[in-house]
């Protein structure tokens, strides 16, 4: 009985080390990711690979470890450590651009879901999952962006410009 017990404890905390590890190495990745950057002139927000990187991370990992493995990207990112775009940290959701780090927690859940489910398996469904994927990053982004810029057209300043980066990374998805 105690051999049984030990060998359950044994593979609980390598299953929970194994999700530790995959969840530093994906904030890793998506701070990697978040430091390719395209400045654009007539905007606060850059081009990155952080929606690359988001979608990826709830594809492979699913709900529960991509929305960990984001909200622990969001927390180093809050706490300082320069993680978000152009190596900046802090309380960045406060900025013009702040809305699309709190999407990329709705984007991942949804990536997530729908991957357990079994979209990934599907070529329609996985565009369609990637297509709502980034509406709803984009409502958070797009939400934030018109509170700053309130006399602007958010959707030229905060979508338009991104739509054909986001198209080919849902193809290298794909």
């Amino acid at each position: 009985m105690n051999e049984f017990l030990e060998v359950k404890n044994l593979e609980k905390a390598e299953a929970m080390l194994k999700n530790i590890l995959l969840i530093l190495s994906g904030t890793i990745f998506l701070a990697l990711m978040s430091q390719l950057t395209i400045p654009l002139p007539f905007t606060p927000v850059p081009i990155t690979g952080q929606t690359f990187a988001v979608m990826f991370i709830g594809l492979v990992y699913g709900r529960k470890l991509g929305s960990a493995t984001v909200l622990s990207y969001i927390a180093a990112g809050s706490a300082g450590l320069p993680v978000f775009a152009g190596f900046s940290g802090g309380l960045t959701f406060f900025t013009p651009s702040g809305g699309y780090i709190i999407g990329f927690f709705f984007a991942v859940l949804v990536c997530g879901y729908f991957a357990d489910k079994g979209w990934t398996k599907s070529p329609v469904k996985l565009i369609s999952l990637l297509i709502v994927a980034h509406a709803v990053l984009y409502f958070f982004g797009l939400l934030q962006l018109s509170v700053f810029l309130p006399n602007k057209n958010v959707f030229a300043i905060g979508l338009y410009p991104f739509i054909a980066g986001d198209v080919i990374k849902m193809i290298i998805l794909s």
